[in-house]
């Protein structure tokens, strides 16, 4: 198959821990919090370290129904969404992939010339019809036997699948830019500019930690004090302090202090990360979270 138009672009977008948000019943609302912020410069990098090798092996292959147990608990086993119109048959194309239903527009000329046809979808997938993001998008699954090397489902109709070079080309398929409101995109740059993703997200939880052993163990047992990290900034997350793209920082709905997409009410966590902090970010005078106007 030579042609895969656009359905190979059938899951890009946001996660992140986050993205999957957006597809969610309600008008969107802006918080006035937000919106009044000032917009800081973008510190520099000097002095973080930066160049981590990418990861382009495949990952060591493990007990199969540990690995189902993990990825029940992640977001990508709960991907269910509804648009404002109570409508989710273009959303799956992105969070249930194996649920989409394409247009013969987006399937390969081949498909055409063998007269296989599709019918259009219905405005609404049941949620108990949702596949959410299963094992085979990332692998091969024959008998029920998961290959643990992956790879991209490029069109599921088919079972056509795509090789890519690393696991971040592969996380792109899914976490690359997509102009669609409320979707943000993982911009690697500054200290994290050439990591992997799988160096920081767990594959199969897509969590995250910078306390990780391998990273930032002396963050939380500092052998010196570290100004900022301390009782009073104990909800604050590491990128609302540390991001450098000048995105928007409040609390969100559970107190954390997090970063949020542009002009949105939807937390995304900043990849554009550097050492440096502007603690006047949140410090500023007639804050609306009722700060200190002076860095402390």
């Amino acid at each position: 198959m030579q042609r895969k138009t656009l359905f190979l672009s059938m899951i890009a977008a946001a996660f992140l821990i986050v993205g999957l948000a957006a597809c969610q019943p309600g008008k969107e609302k802006t918080p006035e919090v937000l919106a009044s912020q000032p917009v800081p410069s973008v510190p520099s990098n000097e002095g973080s370290p930066t160049g981590a090798p990418q990861i382009t092996g495949n990952p060591t292959e493990i007990n199969p129904d540990l690995i189902q147990v993990i990825w029940e608990t992640s977001p990508h086993a709960h991907t269910y969404v509804l648009d404002e119109l109570g409508i989710n048959s273009s959303c799956a194309r992105c969070h249930a992939p194996t649920s989409y239903i394409p247009s013969m527009n987006d399937m390969p000329e081949s498909c055409s010339t063998c007269k296989f046809e599709v019918p259009p979808p219905p405005p609404t997938i049941a949620e108990a019809d949702w596949q959410n993001i299963p094992c085979n998008i990332c692998h091969r699954v024959k008998k029920d036997k998961v290959d643990p090397n992956y790879t991209w489902l490029s069109i599921p109709p088919i079972d056509e699948y795509e090789d890519v070079a690393s696991t971040t080309e592969l996380c792109l398929k899914c976490h690359g830019q997509i102009d669609l409101a409320g979707h943000g995109k993982s911009d690697l740059a500054n200290a994290h500019a050439g990591y992997a993703c799988t160096q920081c997200h767990d594959a199969h939880t897509t969590t995250a930690t910078c306390e990780s052993e391998m990273c930032h163990a002396n963050v939380l047992n500092p052998t010196a004090p570290i100004p900022g990290h301390d009782e009073n900034h104990k909800t604050v997350t590491c990128w609302a302090c540390h991001d450098a793209a000048g995105m928007a920082v409040g609390p969100d709905d559970q107190g954390n202090w997090v970063t949020f997409l542009p002009a949105s009410s939807i937390p995304y966590a900043s990849h554009n990360i550097v050492k440096q902090v502007l603690c006047e970010r949140c410090h500023f005078l007639n804050n609306p979270w009722n700060l200190s106007g002076k860095v402390p």
